[in-house]
């Protein structure tokens, strides 16, 4: 592997590992829905007859959402590094 591949390889690596930075900032942004007044109050309203609101759903949602990212991005790197085989 001369100088340009591994170049280009970490520019790849890169770019995912921003994209992945960006996707899970942005999520992070959305919980601020939280705090907003409009559409976004459902979230404060609660789920049938149980104590669990929208807000507590949407935060364990997104606890798993990022799981689930960071697995997929694990699995990603070890597809393009060569040692997924």
């Amino acid at each position: 592997m001369n100088d340009s591949d591994k170049l280009r390889a970490i520019k790849a690596k890169t770019r995912t590992r921003l994209l992945f930075a960006l996707v899970t900032l942005a999520s992070y942004f959305a919980f601020v829905l939280n705090w907003v007044d409009g559409p976004s109050r459902a979230l404060a309203g609660r789920l049938g007859g149980s104590h669990i609101n929208g807000s507590l759903l949407f935060f364990v949602g997104l606890i798993i959402f990022f799981i689930l990212l960071e697995l997929l991005f694990l699995f990603i790197y070890r597809v393009t590094s060569g040692r997924g085989r």
